[in-house]
């Protein structure tokens, strides 16, 4: 049941979501379907603009010894493509369509302040395998409209929810906003449908892991659970985490070269995702539901390299793909992505 899906997949010229991604989500509302006796648990965990060589098993200089393993034990999918940046592969994910089919195409993805969502006429994931009798519960970005309750995750299926709703944010103090528009700037922090004021200056990794714990521990293991885990790291800005191990661990990254420094940064927030992904499924094992769980991880779209001296560009490496997220070439659509779990086939 492990090794590679190399060329299990092909691109088509619009980097749309291609067969392969299909499958598995053919797969999770397969799940939906079966005897409940028989239904595994499914953990779909989106990693938000990790590029293909910011990862260790491929050969990244970034450290993440927990993926490596997930890769390694589980299925990688090593031909596998997206769409070039977020909602549109998000609202792929969460449909089953391609997104030109429900109006989430948007090369520019949702900005803040816009009334564009998900069709509330397009069923979501969540929304059919609650309706077949998972639990659902979604932790970190959404990303899929905001303009009315009803296109957020507890308006499209999720019984609980905590993180963000738009494109990003600080990882510190929760905010967002597009510069010089104050009428586009806030605080984007949610429990449900409540501003969570009081996790403001907590960097956001340790509130998607207490999260996530919350909801493990308050899940009853007879009935089957959907989590929809969509982290925050390594997207914008480039924020250190708190903890000096994971710069410790970076200390053989490069600072030399242009992007060095920022290169490094980024290391630090891979670093930590990594950790996270292991203490995740860590949880899941002291929950005695490892061996019942399909657990797929994805990236959204590929690496945003440093094509600027400053915001937006990050400092992501594709290589040896083409250029990175926003463009229709090999670094932009074709994604990290591995399924692990004691459920797997």
């Amino acid at each position: 049941s492990s090794g590679s899906l190399s060329g299990a997949v092909s691109a088509g010229p619009s980097g749309s979501v291609p067969q392969g991604a299909m499958r598995v989500l053919g797969l999770l509302c397969a799940a939906g379907a079966a005897a409940a006796s028989s239904r595994p648990n499914l953990v779909l965990m989106v990693l938000d603009d990790v590029g293909w060589a910011d990862v260790g098993f491929h050969n990244s200089s970034f450290p993440t010894p927990v993926l490596d393993d997930l890769a390694k034990t589980g299925v990688e999918l090593s031909r596998y493509y997206v769409q070039q940046v977020c909602s549109p592969t998000r609202s792929a994910l969460m449909s089953g369509r391609y997104p030109f089919r429900t109006g989430m195409q948007h090369s520019t993805t949702l900005l803040p302040g816009t009334t564009a969502a998900l069709p509330k006429d397009v069923p979501t994931l969540a929304e059919q395998l609650r309706a077949g009798g998972y639990r659902t519960a979604m932790v970190g970005k959404w990303h899929l409209g905001y303009a009315s309750w009803e296109n957020t995750p507890v308006g499209r299926g999720f019984e609980s929810y905590a993180g963000y709703l738009q494109g990003q944010c600080d990882y510190y103090n929760k905010t967002v906003g597009v510069k010089n528009f104050r009428a586009m700037q806030g605080f984007d922090f949610w429990r449900n449908r409540t501003a969570a004021w009081d996790l403001n200056e907590r960097y956001s990794m340790d509130i998607y892991m207490e999260e996530a714990q919350r909801v493990l521990d308050n899940h009853n293991p007879e009935e089957p659970l959907f989590l929809y885990f969509a982290h925050q790291e390594i997207h914008l800005p480039l924020q250190t985490p708190p903890e000096a191990e994971y710069q410790q661990k970076c200390a053989g990254v490069d600072k030399t070269g242009p992007d060095g420094e920022n290169r490094f940064v980024l290391c630090t927030m891979m670093s930590r995702l990594d950790a996270a992904i292991g203490e995740f499924v860590e949880m899941l094992k002291a929950k005695g539901i490892w061996e019942n769980t399909l657990l797929w991880i994805t990236s959204d779209n590929g690496g945003m390299v440093q094509y600027l001296d400053n915001f937006p560009a990050s400092a992501s490496s594709n290589w040896p793909l083409r250029a990175g997220k926003g463009t229709l070439f090999e670094g932009g659509v074709r994604a990290v992505s591995v399924v692990n779990g004691g459920a797997l086939p």
